[in-house]
C-alpha cells in the first residue's frame, strides 16, 4: 500500500469533511452553548466552577462567561456564591436546561446511530474500530513528538 498516497487521500476527505453540512451539524453538538450545557448535565447536577468548565472546553474563561451569560438569560443554568469560598461562583444547571442538554444528546445519537445504521453493522463496526484506533495511534504520535 501507498501509505502517501493514503494519507493524501485522507487529507483531501478531511478537507471536504470540514466543509460539509455534516460537519457544522457534527460541529453543533460539540461546541459552544450545547457542550458547556451538556458538561452541567454530565456533572448530574452538581454545581461546579466556571474554570472547570473552560478546562473541560478547552476554552477561556472570557469566552465560558459569555456562554453561561446566554444560558443563564435562556433559564437553562443558575449562579450562586459558593457558600464555602464566597468569592467562587458556582454554576449548575436547571430542569429546563437538564430537558434541553437530553434533547441535545438525543438528537446527536439519533443523528449518529442513523448513518451507523446505513453503513450496515459490518461496516460500522468496522469504521467504529478503525477510528478508535487511529485516533490512538495520532494521540500517542502527538505526544512523543511533544515529549522530544
Amino acid at each position: 500500500m501507498d501509505y502517501r498516497k493514503a494519507a493524501e487521500d485522507f487529507m483531501v476527505a478531511a478537507k471536504h469533511f470540514n466543509k460539509s453540512k455534516m460537519a457544522e451539524q457534527m460541529g453543533r453538538f460539540s461546541q459552544g452553548e450545547i457542550l458547556v450545557l451538556m458538561y452541567l448535565h454530565k456533572c448530574t447536577g452538581q454545581p461546579t466552577l466556571p474554570n472547570e468548565i473552560a478546562k473541560y472546553a478547552d476554552m477561556s474563561t472570557a469566552r465560558i462567561a459569555a456562554i453561561l451569560n446566554k444560558l443563564e438569560e435562556k433559564g437553562l443554568i443558575t449562579r450562586e456564591i459558593s457558600h464555602n469560598d464566597r468569592r467562587k461562583i458556582l454554576v449548575a444547571v436547571t430542569d429546563k436546561g437538564r430537558t434541553e442538554a437530553k434533547k441535545h444528546k438525543e438528537k446527536a445519537l439519533h443523528y449518529v446511530a442513523h448513518i451507523l445504521e446505513k453503513m450496515g453493522e459490518q461496516r460500522a463496526e468496522s469504521f467504529l474500530e478503525n477510528f478508535q484506533l487511529f485516533f490512538e495511534i495520532g494521540s500517542k504520535q502527538i505526544e512523543e513528538e511533544s515529549n522530544k
